[in-house]
């Protein structure tokens, strides 16, 4: 991957907040709580992320999953655009 590419999708994921979290919830038809959103956040920024780091990558959507499935599912679909830039399938 390209180094600047990687450095910015790892800064836009690193950065992202509750209400930017919200709001991309809103433009792709999801409805997410603060709460939720702060679940989701936190799990994000647990470690810090690495979009070039498989084993950094699946540990955080293993964490994903773990938590509630429905509220898995909206993020997984929240942060599909980024899934584009990695070399391998979380599925």
């Amino acid at each position: 991957m390209n180094p600047i590419v990687r450095q910015m999708v790892n800064q836009k994921v690193r950065n992202l907040n509750v209400k930017e979290l919200i709001r991309l919830g809103r433009e792709n038809g999801i409805h997410l709580t603060v709460r939720q959103a702060k679940e989701v956040l936190a799990i994000i920024h647990a470690v810090p992320f690495d979009i070039g780091d498989k084993k950094n990558v699946l540990q955080l959507n293993e964490r994903l999953k773990k938590m509630d499935p429905a509220l898995y599912k909206k993020a997984r679909k929240l942060l599909r655009p980024y899934e584009a830039y990695l070399s391998f399938s979380l599925d």
